[in-house]
């Protein structure tokens, strides 16, 4: 909590008076990632212009920017094992509502055509582009690839 504290600037005191330990931290700040990306994906959405670009978008924006924060870190692989066993419950949350983003996005260019199957396998194959292996992750350029291609094949 001390590191925490000196992070944002304030004191442990004044952390405390918000959040009573790190779990709740994290929590906090999980929820915040969660809205930014559901915001951002929502964004991108509204104004792309084919389905590739929304499908990249979107994708993007949930999961290059989970990448982004695992990589980045030197904890971040603890940090995410960590956020799925306490933040279950916003995390399906979020979940469900980037996988309506999906869906949307699928039928506004036509493919409403098992869209919640196919918005499914898509975020699926997302988690997936994001390792190499085990807890290895990949880089943002090599996901970025691997992106447009499993866009490329969905809107074929």
């Amino acid at each position: 909590m001390a590191d925490i504290a000196a992070g944002a600037g304030v004191s442990r005191t004044a952390l405390y008076h918000y959040f009573p330990g790190k779990e709740e931290v994290l929590v906090a700040v999980v929820d915040e990632l969660h809205a930014r990306s559901l915001s951002e994906a929502t964004k991108v959405l509204e104004a792309s212009k084919t389905l590739d670009a929304a499908l990249i978008g979107v994708i993007d924006a949930k999961f290059g920017r989970t990448l982004a924060a695992i990589t980045e870190s030197p904890h971040g692989v603890e940090l995410e094992d960590a956020t799925h066993r306490l933040t279950g419950e916003a995390t399906r949350a979020a979940h469900n509502a980037f996988h309506r983003i999906v869906v949307k996005a699928l039928g506004r260019y036509g493919r409403s055509k098992d869209a919640d199957a196919v918005a499914d396998t898509l975020i699926a194959a997302a988690k997936g582009l994001m390792r190499s292996g085990g807890d290895k992750h990949v880089t943002k350029s090599k996901f970025d690839a691997r992106l447009r291609r499993l866009v490329a094949w969905v809107s074929d």
